[in-house]
């Protein structure tokens, strides 16, 4: 029988009905650790779900829900009694699905759930051991289920009603067209308590609804209109379905075509028509979907800024070449936005090297793509998931294969990225993905900021990797956790696919606030995402080995010894290098080395399996006075997004400004009789995003900056929020010490943090300083309203003196 009215009971009916089954949906931990209604039975509501699509909340298989009951000894005839310890939806969510299987005896729900039976029938901790029965489930009752033709259907119909069951504001921010917005609150008081009859009945009627209405119900798991569905049978209305699907099936379906590789051959169709025939011919949201071949719209009109995938950031000297060539001849400014004179650092094509070891260039046009992909093709490049939902460049060590380490991961970063390209399944992802590898000691691949990461381990004596889960920037950093498992190197690639597909069925479509993996690390803990995402493996997990991770290194710069040569790590600030240089680097790297360039999270670059008897001849190289493998240290630290020049987001320009603090920094390092180079590290670490994004990858940096805009007495001015104190070496954020600092005046402020910590001995890891040091401190020599030698006195923390 379906459900059927009354649904709801109190705990005085149930103490007078003792012949019924009480089922307990709470968790196992609650139900175990908390207690339970003596007799009653544990059915967790989170295993009432298709374990493969829990994001939906589809209904579990129907051979899986017999077992689910039979294994707590309830068979099909028994009257059921669910409660939950809330308001009811989860006990609301079993009851349907016992339903939508043809339960053969009466279903009822406990108003005020746990707390109020608790109050009348106590609790016990004993375990109820039942025994096991046969459960026999009949087909899904169709009438109760509504499909996606049914919901299109109720759409168009003016006697059916589809009712979002959720909030006001996720309401607003989607809905099915037509849909009333009745969030299944409405229905309780502050206590949890099914309000009155006559209330709920007022409620339903300024909806327009009656118990004559057909009703089709949705939210975004299937869980809240369960409630509403027991309201409404409570209140005798019989013509109610539910869209099992939900909110996130429909949005799913209705989502553009996300198949790259179409996509990829649909723009080479169209290009030669240019930049208006792209929304004329595939449809007004082509812009967003061309993310996925790696085509951005830039601020200036007509233009696009074009990504590059580079798994594990390797090139050879001939994708280097043809890459440089590619940028010299197409990635130039027309004349009405400056030509060869756009800008005052590098003129006209140039390239970007980004933090995900990708390449990224400017004024790209449509129809010249066709070529270009013509020509990346004949030396194994490609922009198909270069960016968009789906799996974002692969990041590895770019000492993979050169120096000592556990594993080579080169080969793994290169069968993951075949694995997701051109595949439609993960092209559209709830958000992107980003995926790291470190077969060294160092944690090259930063682990801690990632979606996903591996690093080495061993285990047994054998070689292999624990991972992390669930790291990320933004507005809330959040590093990641270690899974406490070990996997060998064939696992990898299946592990990283399993992790894609339960974020596929576990994430938000809809939200996109919340949508990138680490929310749902946090929502279900890393015990419960372990336990989820072994269902998604064909191997059973093993706890953790031994880790090999020993440090953290910052860069590759510089020369570094190999056992059969050196590989030479230059550094190029900001990123950004002239195309014709890039094809320069390439003869270089074919001359004195293996022919192998490898680019760095660092926006820096290293030439592979350099000679010893090559090697001085490399240094000597005009190219290296630009490109340095022994730059100052604020030259060598510096890291920054697109910026304002090109990103529609972008605040305040940071290309052309990075360059010239890192030199301007340096020079005055050179000069000043304040600070020893020797008291600095190798590295300053600034990193600067042009608005509040993370692209620059701010809360890792010595200094951190957000663009934005100030406005002040003489007219509104580039400024920055700084934040000081990133350090993955030590497992810190920046902290945001000083909002809309005028970026004009940042480089002062800089000069004077670091004489500062220079003063202090500069024996501690600057993060550990800024740490020790009170931030009002720290935000008076931002801002210029403190000495550095009135900040630290004969090593002690003093109050700040003013000018």
């Amino acid at each position: 029988m379906t459900l059927d009215s009354p649904v709801f009971v109190d705990p005085s009916w149930v103490e007078k009905h003792s012949d019924v089954t009480l089922v307990d949906v709470r968790e196992r931990r609650e139900y175990r650790d908390v207690g339970h209604v003596p007799a009653a039975v544990n059915v967790p509501f989170d295993s009432v779900r298709d374990p493969s699509s829990v994001a939906t909340g589809m209904l579990p298989g129907r051979e899986a829900f017999e077992t689910l009951l039979g294994d707590v000894g309830i068979s099909n005839g028994e009257t059921l009694v669910a409660y939950d310890g809330g308001d009811g939806v989860y006990a609301a969510r079993f009851l349907l699905t016992a339903a939508v299987y043809g339960h053969g005896g009466n279903l009822y729900l406990v108003d005020g759930g746990f707390d109020a039976l608790r109050d009348r029938l106590g609790v016990t901790a004993d375990p109820v051991d039942p025994e096991p029965a046969e459960y026999d489930a009949d087909e899904p009752d169709a009438q109760l289920l509504a499909d996606r033709d049914d919901v299109e259907a109720a759409v168009d119909a003016e006697t059916t009603q589809v009712v979002d069951t959720r909030t006001a504001a996720e309401y607003d921010h989607s809905h099915v067209p037509t849909a009333t917005q009745l969030s299944w609150e409405r229905f309780v008081d502050d206590d949890g308590r099914l309000r009155p009859t006559d209330e709920i009945e007022s409620i339903l009627d300024e909806q327009g609804l009656s118990p004559e209405t057909a009703i089709v119900l949705y939210c975004n798991t299937a869980r809240r209109l369960s409630h509403t569905f027991a309201v409404l049978t409570e209140l005798g209305y019989e013509d109610v379905s539910f869209y099992e699907g939900s909110l996130t099936d429909w949005v799913r379906a209705e989502s553009p075509d996300w198949d790259p590789e179409r996509l990829y051959e649909r723009v080479r169709a169209v290009a030669a028509d240019g930049f208006e025939a792209l929304p004329h011919e595939l449809g007004e949201d082509i812009f967003g979907r061309l993310h996925l071949i790696g085509l951005y719209t830039q601020k200036q009109d007509g233009y696009f800024m074009l990504r590059t995938k580079v798994p594990n950031g390797v090139l050879t000297a001939e994708q280097a070449r043809t890459y440089g060539e590619i940028v010299d001849e197409f990635a130039r400014a027309p004349g009405e936005y400056g030509g060869t004179e756009q800008n005052p650092e590098f003129g006209d094509g140039f390239l970007d090297v980004t933090t995900r070891q990708g390449l990224q260039a400017h004024w790209v046009r449509v129809e010249d793509m066709p070529e270009i992909w013509d020509r990346y093709e004949e030396v194994g490049l490609t922009t198909i998931q270069a960016s968009g939902n789906t799996l974002r460049n692969v990041v590895a060590c770019p000492a993979s294969g050169l120096g000592e380490e556990v594993t080579d991961v080169r080969s793994l970063g290169e069968d993951i990225a075949d694995a997701f390209e051109g595949n439609q399944r993960y092209a559209n992802l709830p958000r992107k993905l980003k995926v790291s590898l470190s077969g060294c000691h160092e944690n090259c691949g930063r682990s801690e900021i990632q979606d996903l990461g591996f690093t080495p381990a061993i285990k047994d004596g054998r070689d292999g990797f624990h991972v992390k889960l669930g790291g990320g920037l933004s507005d809330g950093p959040r590093a990641a956790t270690d899974l406490d498992i070990f996997v060998e190197p064939e696992q990898v690639e299946p592990l990283t696919l399993a992790v894609a597909d339960l974020f596929i069925e576990h994430g938000s479509y809809i939200d996109t606030a919340v949508n990138r993996l680490k929310f749902i690390v946090e929502e279900y803990g890393i015990d419960g995402f372990r336990e989820e995402l072994e269902r998604y493996v064909d191997f059973d997990f093993e706890d953790a080995g031994k880790d090999l991770t020993t440090s953290y290194r910052g860069d590759h710069v510089g020369v570094h010894e190999t056992e059969d040569g050196y590989y030479v790590g230059l550094n190029l600030p900001t990123g950004r290098m002239r195309g014709e240089e890039l094809v320069e680097l390439a003869d270089l790297a074919e001359r004195y080395g293996s022919g192998e360039l490898r680019l760095t999270a660092n926006q820096n670059v290293v030439i592979a399996g350099v000679r010893e008897n090559a090697l001085d001849d490399l240094l000597a190289e005009p190219l290296l006075e630009r490109y340095s493998p022994d730059p100052g240290p604020f030259t060598r630290g510096i890291v920054t997004c697109t910026g304002a020049e090109f990103c529609k987001y972008g605040v305040v320009e940071t290309k052309s400004r990075g360059i010239e603090w890192a030199r301007m920094l340096d020079s005055w390092l050179a000069e000043t009789d304040r600070v020893d180079e020797s008291d600095l590290p190798d590295a300053v670490r600034v990193h600067m995003s042009g608005c509040s994004a993370s692209c620059a990858q701010p809360q890792i940096g010595d200094v951190a900056m957000r663009g934005e805009a100030k406005r002040t007495p003489e007219g509104t001015k580039d400024a920055a929020d700084v934040g000081l104190g990133g350090d993955l070496g030590r497992g810190t954020f920046a902290d945001w010490i000083a909002g809309s600092v005028v970026l004009d005046d940042v480089p002062d402020g800089i000069t004077r943090l670091v004489s500062a910590y220079a003063a202090d001995g500069g024996t501690e890891a600057f993060s550990g300083w800024t740490e020790r040091v009170p931030d009002a401190d720290l935000r008076q020599l931002i801002r210029g309203e403190a000495r550095a030698d009135a900040v630290v006195q004969d090593g002690d923390r003093a109050a700040s003196e003013v000018n």
